[in-house]
């Protein structure tokens, strides 16, 4: 049984360009948690974040390990929806547009519940809005490819 190879359509682009987008994301915050850990702490704690690190060392080194494995976590879903986007989305398998739909939502959400939960700085929360829209973006074009037309 042959596949039939599809184009990428500008639904997949999109869901790319987030994918990237969100790649980018979860190496940064793991190379360098304290971007998105100072200005949260402060805003939760009212201590600024320098302050904290002098006089608890050992508890900012378990904050920022809290946030690098959120940020492999983040990855790991990434890498998963490369994976599901190149293969079965590609070829248009409504599985893969659910699947994707399933997984970005959970994890954008989480990221924003997260965010304002924690207290987290303008800059993530603007993050996560472009992850966000990029996301929304993508699939509602992409869902035209999967459900809009009937297979022989």
């Amino acid at each position: 049984m042959a596949t039939e190879k599809k184009p990428m359509t500008i639904g997949m682009v999109i869901l790319l360009i987030g994918s990237i987008f969100a790649l980018v994301y979860s190496v940064v915050a793991f190379l360098s948690p304290a971007i998105f850990v100072t200005k949260s702490f402060s805003g939760a704690t009212g201590q600024a974040w320098p302050d904290f690190v002098s006089s608890s060392p050992d508890i900012a080194n378990y904050i920022l390990g809290l946030e690098r494995t959120l940020a492999g976590f983040a990855f790991a879903v990434v890498i998963a929806v490369f994976f599901v986007l190149f293969t079965a989305f590609k070829r248009q398998e409504q599985w893969a547009w659910y699947c994707i739909l399933v997984v970005c939502l959970l994890a954008w959400l989480n990221n924003l519940v997260g965010s304002a939960i924690a207290g987290k700085s303008s800059l993530s929360l603007i993050l996560t809005l472009i992850g966000i829209g990029l996301f929304i973006l993508g699939i509602v074009l992409s869902a035209k490819d999967f459900f809009g037309k009937k297979k022989a």
